[in-house]
Order: structure tokens, then C-alpha cells, then sequence
């Protein structure tokens, strides 16, 4: 059964190498090019089915069905959203790469050209994920 709100591949395109949701491929493209005439080299993941974020839980929360289902993304290291709550199944969150390397840090040049620049593009940065860029911050 389908969890509204939810995509499918089918509602995704690739952009720069990111799969997302088609609603917003223009506003990344832009972001990815603007990012790259400041000299950034931005990549990364985007959308995941709902198998890919069972995937992400199982790997970061535990194989439990209470630590894939139910644990709090909080308790999760990184925190990671429950099966069916996550913008990236949305299409609607990136994870961001600057040449190649997760931006895990907010004094990353990277992290501050884009807390300055994404929302420009209708990206927000999720405040405990320096990497984790979404329509909405979540």
C-alpha cells in the first residue's frame, strides 16, 4: 500500500548525478549551477524508495522491526527518519557532497555557501545534518 505523499521513480528525474523529484529539478539545477561557478563541485543522494530508506534505518538505527519502524530518528546514528516520513522519499531532500566528501561540518566553505545561497533555490539546511538539504528543513 502506498503512503500519501509519497513518489516513485516514475516522479523523479536525474539532475547533476541527484535523483529528484521532478517539481524541483529546475531549482536544483540552478542551485548545482550556481554552486559550481562559486567553485563548488556539489554531488550526493536524493531520492530513495521506500526499500532504500528501510535500508538507511537498518544501517544506521539497528535490524530490529522497532528500530526500522518505530525507534526515534533522534536515537539513530546519524539521525535518520522513519520509513515513511523522510523528505528523500519525497524526492525533496538531498545528502550533499562537495568534490566527493560528505559536507559533515557547518565551517565546511561548502556548507557556507549554501546556508547563504540554497534558499535562494527553495533548499533549507536540516540544523543536525550539515549535508541534509531540503524543500522544507526537515
Amino acid at each position: 500500500s502506498s503512503v500519501p505523499g509519497l513518489v516513485t521513480w516514475s516522479d523523479v528525474t536525474k539532475v547533476g548525478g541527484i535523483w529528484v523529484n521532478k517539481s524541483v529539478a529546475t531549482n536544483v539545477q540552478g542551485l548545482l549551477s550556481a554552486a559550481r561557478s562559486a567553485g563548488f563541485n556539489l554531488s550526493g543522494g536524493g531520492y530513495r524508495d521506500p526499500a532504500g530508506q528501510i535500508a538507511v534505518r537498518m544501517a544506521n538505527c539497528g535490524t530490529s522491526d522497532f528500530a526500522v519502524y518505530q525507534m526515534p530518528a533522534s536515537q539513530c546514528v546519524p539521525p535518520t527518519a522513519r520509513p515513511g516520513t523522510s523528505m528523500h522519499e519525497r524526492g525533496l531532500a538531498m545528502d550533499l557532497q562537495s568534490s566527493g566528501r560528505l559536507i559533515t561540518s557547518r565551517s565546511d566553505p561548502a556548507f557556507v555557501w549554501l546556508w547563504a545561497n540554497a534558499a535562494r533555490f527553495g533548499f533549507y539546511n536540516l540544523p543536525s545534518e550539515p549535508w541534509h538539504w531540503s524543500t522544507n528543513g526537515n
